[in-house]
């Protein structure tokens, strides 16, 4: 299955990066490695989690308050977004 990122997960992934990194060096790193293996599961097998809205599946980090936001279409899985789990849940879901 292919992927595809929206151009602005890169942002909010680099974003909450800064932000770990400015609190403690070296966890900006993790958050990013944390991110990149959620993402590996999702691949693996990326109808497990359930649809919610819009056929939007979301996935929270381990060790973080941050979920991925992801869609499925035929052959493609599309990141939507990364955003801290306290904002509203449907935050992210607009993006096509």
């Amino acid at each position: 299955m292919n992927r595809w990122y929206h151009p602005e997960f890169e942002t909010d992934l680099i974003s909450a990066a800064r932000y770990y990194e400015q609190q403690s060096v070296g966890l900006g790193r993790d958050f990013i490695g944390t991110a990149e293996a959620t993402i590996e599961t999702i691949m693996l097998a990326p109808q497990r989690w359930p649809e919610r809205n819009g056929g939007i599946r979301r996935l929270q980090l381990n060790r973080f308050p941050f979920l991925i936001r992801y869609r499925i279409t035929s052959d493609t899985v599309q990141f939507l977004s990364i955003l801290h789990a306290a904002r509203q849940p449907d935050t992210g879901n607009d993006r096509a």
